[in-house]
């Protein structure tokens, strides 16, 4: 799991340590990194570097806004190179809908400024569970277990 900065990296952390994550993972090891707050193809690039080649899913986690800033008129376009970079390289993008920061405040509500919220996410992680979000970073690692099943068969 690849965060964008040392923020997304803390609430990764705190969500993959929840009991009901464990469950949907439990015959999973993680490793844990993070650009630092660069541009997406920048994030997608040392998620690249730091792979092992070992892992069976990479889950990179990238806030959209930064993309729309910086591509405002394509960044349909840029958004869709960039998974297709990413997924050519055995990653899937998790995309924050806008930044961390608003995907947490749909969860926990609106009254917590940008560094607040980022704590109050770590601190409340459980919250989260079975949120859009929640289910988003589940989709590939059900997918990636259902192909190993498969694969055993």
């Amino acid at each position: 799991m690849f965060g964008e900065g040392k923020r997304d990296k803390d609430f990764i952390y705190a969500l993959t340590g929840l009991d009901k994550f464990k469950y949907h993972t439990q015959n999973w090891s993680f490793t844990y990194g993070n650009a630092h707050e660069c541009s997406a193809s920048d994030i997608i690039r040392a998620c690249k570097n730091e792979k092992t080649g070992a892992e069976d899913v990479v889950l990179c986690f990238i806030d959209l806004d930064d993309l729309k800033n910086d591509f405002s008129q394509t960044w349909k376009e840029e958004k869709r190179k960039l998974e297709e970079d990413a997924f050519a390289n055995g990653i899937k993008i998790i995309w924050f809908l806008d930044k961390s920061e608003d995907e947490f405040r749909r969860v926990l509500g609106d009254e917590f400024g940008d560094n607040r919220v980022n704590r109050e996410a770590r601190e409340n992680a459980d919250k989260f569970i079975n949120s859009d979000l929640w289910n988003r970073i589940l989709e590939p690692i059900r997918e990636s277990t259902c192909r190993a099943v498969i694969a055993n068969v």
